[in-house]
Order: structure tokens, then C-alpha cells, then sequence
């Protein structure tokens, strides 16, 4: 028999977190090979026009289905494949109508930020909202049943076909177009597969009764996105308004390998957690909540501590020495993924049992505070911004965090002996990463050698501190044969 966390997670959910996190940084390794073809190919400009434009694009993103598929995802076992119906023609009508709405505001992103090009750009990019919503339904049914392999093989495709499709423009010489057509046909890439993938097919018919009721569920959840979106742009608008767009692409590109290796550790982390800390027994959630963080550490400090440590010789190596200036805001960055993905695990419990308010009442003040810091440093420079950013959240990180430690009534002890092992192994690797770089000045040559001897550095300390979660950790991923008498048991979803 398989061995079961022992915290209220089961098997079957961490395993969706392993499968989906390395299928995800699959194609993230993927989207960042074609970037470092890019990076090569194009200028910094280039870069910074694309990111201006899907800034419109992630507002509006906030609100592509105003919830309706995180409702979806908490609806009863019963009605989910009824109301998907109505979640369906909900998705496409509203990806329409958020298509119209992008190109009307292509001739207004070009005029606010003085780039005539994005008067075209930002409609094509509009596109992505139709086609997107398509495959959003399938999408939301896959996370509801903890099956993360189509979404996956979605998102793997995405990622191939979006870069292979760049890489052959700009050689081409299409410039920043390149970007913008590889999202157009990634995204067709992507519906394509999750329809193929995922066993549901739409029949149109949708109830009234039941979009009101998905939309009374995802209007909090909307709020917090809309938030979230304005606070993930603020720092690109004041760049590329008063900056420019070559400081936004030098920016953007600080912001790729942290958000390539511990951002989206945060994006898969939530997706199946969500699901899973809803369906757990109450009682057993403060375990649940332990477990997640113990390994959300695991995995995101010596990431972290690694990309920092070792920025200079990993931008310039992969990217090309146009991009040195990218380095700086790269260290500072990783401070504000790592706090974001650790606080990840707080938010999921508190919108799993109907407190998505708290997120809400948080979220504003940090909006708020956020803008007021960047526009007061945006004259400084790039790392000022990213200093901005990463300081704010952290701040209310620690707050998030500190209010769902008081809901489960859990205490410093209970994160202290959740966090301890990932501390102590992550310093360690540092201890041994700081005087590699300093002796290798070549940049490929001290990734060749930092990376592995991190890596080693810190599996050795943490099998030395912790050898119980490695061992859980192998069982997941790789999970023993089970016994011929037991085969073809269903292996529960949850501990009860």
C-alpha cells in the first residue's frame, strides 16, 4: 500500500502539485529557451512594447469570467456538469465581448504611452480572450477533479508552439510582432489540447438560476483578481509611462526566471490546493496548512536563494550582456516571489472556507499602498520599483499570514517546526554559492558549477535535517507497486 501524508493532504493531491509543478516548469523551461533565443534576437524595446501592451490584457484578465470557474471548482459533485453547461456560454459570450473591449483600447494604450504601435497590438493580443475562453470550462472541470495532466499538456503546448512560433518571426525579422502572433497561436494551441484532453463536451444548455448563483460566489473571488491584476501591473505602467519602454523590457526580464521557477510554483500550488483544502475535514485543515507550507519552503527558499546568489552570471549567460541591468532588479524580485508563494498557502485556506472577504478588506490597502510607493520611486530607477514591490508585499504577506495562523489557532512553534529543515538547508547552500560566484567570473562556467553543487548542497542538508520528508516527497512522486491484493483499489483523495 502507498504510503499517505500523514497531515489531511492526500496522496492523490500532492502528487497533482508534482505532476502539475513539473509538467509547469516543463514548459516554462521551454517558454524561457525561447526567450533566451529572443533576448538575442531583439532589443530590450521590443520586450518592453509587448509588456505594455499586456497590460491591458492582465486587467482585463481580472475579470475574463468574473468567477464563475473557481465556483464551478467548489460546486457540488451532483450539479458540476450541469452548471458547467452554464459556465460555458457564460466564458465565451463575456471572451467576446473582452476581445471588443481590448481593440477599443489599442488607440488609447497608444496615446497614453506615446507607442503608436501598440494601437495594433493590443487588439491582436485581444484575441487570446475568445480563444481562451473556449477551453476555460474544460480547464476549471480538470482543477475540480484534482486531474492536472490535460491542463498540463495544455500549458506544455502553449509554451512549444508560442516559442517556436516567436523564434521563427524574429529570425524572420517581424521585431516585437513576433511575441505578440506567439501568444495568438500558443493560445490556439492551448484550447485545442485541454478540449481534446479533458472528457466534456458543451451541449448549450445554460440556466439562469445557476449563473447567478456562480456569480454570487465568484464576485469576492473577482475583486481580490481585480486587485491583484492592478498591483501586478502598477510597477509595469509607471515604468513604461515614465521610464520608457526599453527600462520596462529590462525590467520584465528581471522578472522572468523568478516567476519562471517560484511564481509559478504559486500559480500550481493554488490550483490544487484549492480543491483540496475545501473538500478536507475542518478538523484536520491546521495539519493541512502545516504540510503545505513545509513543503511550499522546501521548494521555494533555496530556489530563491539560488537565483539570487547567483543573478549575474544567469542573466548575462542565458540572456547575452545587453541585459546586465536586468541583474539588479532580478535579486530584489526574488524577495517578493518567495514571500508570495509562501503566503500562498494562507490565502488558499481562507478562500477554501469562505473567508475570501479577509483577502478582500486586505487587498485594497496594499493596492493603495503600492501605487503610492512606486509613484514616488519611479524616478529612481528600475530597482527602486522592484524594491517598491517586494517590500509592500511582504508586508501584507506577514499579515495574511499571521490571520490564518490565528484562524486555525496554530502558533509560532507549529511554523517554526514546519519551516526549520528548509531554513537551515537553505542556508547552507548559500554558504557554498556566494564564494563560487565570487571566484568564477565566467558566467556560463559558474552556472555549470554553482548550480549543481547548490543542488547538491542543499538535498544533502536537508536529508540530514529532514530525511522523513524526502522520503514522503519520493513516495508521492514515485509511489511504490502495490500489493496484488490491493490493486485496483481506489486510493482515497483525502485523509479523513
Amino acid at each position: 500500500m502507498s504510503a499517505q501524508p500523514r497531515h489531511g493532504i492526500g496522496t492523490r493531491t500532492l502528487r497533482g502539485v508534482f505532476w502539475a509543478y513539473g509538467s509547469f516548469v516543463g514548459g516554462r523551461l521551454t517558454t524561457l529557451v525561447a526567450t533566451a533565443i529572443l533576448a538575442r534576437l531583439l532589443v530590450p524595446r521590443d520586450f518592453g512594447l509587448v509588456a505594455l501592451a499586456l497590460i491591458f490584457m492582465t486587467l482585463l484578465e481580472s475579470v475574463s469570467d468574473l468567477g464563475v470557474s473557481q465556483a464551478l471548482v467548489v460546486a457540488d459533485k451532483e450539479q458540476e456538469l450541469e452548471r458547467a453547461e452554464t459556465v460555458f456560454v457564460w466564458n465565451t459570450l463575456l471572451g467576446a465581448v473582452l476581445s471588443g473591449v481590448t481593440a477599443a483600447c489599442g488607440p488609447l494604450a497608444a496615446a497614453f504611452f506615446n507607442q503608436p504601435r501598440l494601437g495594433w497590438m493590443v487588439p491582436v493580443l485581444g484575441l487570446r480572450f475568445f480563444l481562451r475562453s473556449l477551453g476555460a470550462t474544460h480547464y476549471a472541470l480538470a482543477q475540480k477533479w484534482i486531474d492536472f495532466r490535460p491542463r498540463t499538456i495544455a500549458e506544455l503546448a502553449d509554451a512549444v508552439v508560442r516559442g517556436l512560433t516567436g523564434v521563427g518571426l524574429a529570425v524572420a525579422g517581424l521585431g516585437a510582432w513576433s511575441l505578440v502572433l506567439g501568444y495568438v497561436v500558443g493560445t490556439i494551441a492551448l484550447s485545442a489540447v485541454v478540449w481534446m484532453l479533458v472528457p466534456w463536451r458543451p451541449h448549450l444548455t445554460p440556466k439562469r438560476e445557476h449563473l447567478s448563483q456562480l456569480l454570487r460566489f465568484g464576485g469576492t473571488l473577482t475583486g481580490i483578481d481585480v486587485l491583484s491584476a492592478i498591483q501586478s501591473q502598477t510597477d509595469y505602467v509607471f515604468i513604461g509611462r515614465v521610464l520608457g519602454a526599453a527600462d520596462l523590457g529590462l525590467y520584465t526580464l528581471g522578472f522572468n526566471l523568478p516567476s519562471l521557477l517560484i511564481g509559478n510554483l504559486t500559480v500550481v500550488a493554488g490550483r490544487v490546493l484549492f480543491p483540496a483544502f475545501a473538500a478536507v475535514d475542518r478538523r484536520r485543515l491546521p495539519e493541512a496548512f502545516q504540510l503545505s507550507v513545509r513543503y511550499m519552503l522546501m521548494f521555494a527558499l533555496p530556489i530563491s536563494a539560488g537565483l539570487a546568489v547567483l543573478a549575474h552570471p544567469l542573466i548575462v549567460g542565458i540572456f547575452g550582456e545587453k541585459w546586465r541591468a536586468s541583474v539588479e532588479p532580478m535579486q530584489i524580485l526574488t524577495i517578493y516571489d518567495v514571500v508570495y508563494a509562501i503566503g500562498i498557502p494562507a490565502g488558499t485556506v481562507l478562500k477554501s472556507v469562505g473567508r475570501a472577504g479577509v483577502l478582500l478588506v486586505l487587498a485594497v490597502p496594499r493596492t493603495l499602498i503600492l501605487i503610492a510607493a512606486i509613484a514616488i520611486l519611479v524616478h529612481q530607477g528600475i530597482n527602486a520599483v522592484a524594491a517598491a514591490v517586494a517590500a509592500v508585499t511582504a508586508i501584507f504577506a506577514v499579515i495574511g499570514f499571521a490571520l490564518t495562523m490565528n484562524l486555525l489557532r496554530l502558533g509560532p512553534r507549529e511554523l517554526w517546526t514546519a519551516g526549520w529543515p528548509a531554513l537551515l538547508a537553505t542556508g547552507g547552500m548559500v554558504a557554498v554559492l556566494i564564494p563560487i560566484e565570487q571566484a568564477i567570473s565566467a558566467p556560463v562556467p559558474a552556472i555549470l558549477v554553482g548550480v549543481p553543487s547548490g543542488a547538491a548542497v542543499y538535498l544533502g542538508l536537508l536529508a540530514a535535517f529532514a530525511r522523513d520528508a524526502l522520503f514522503e516527497l519520493r513516495d508521492i512522486a514515485f509511489p511504490p507497486v502495490a500489493p496484488a491484493e490491493s490493486q485496483g483499489a481506489r486510493e482515497p483523495d483525502l485523509v479523513a
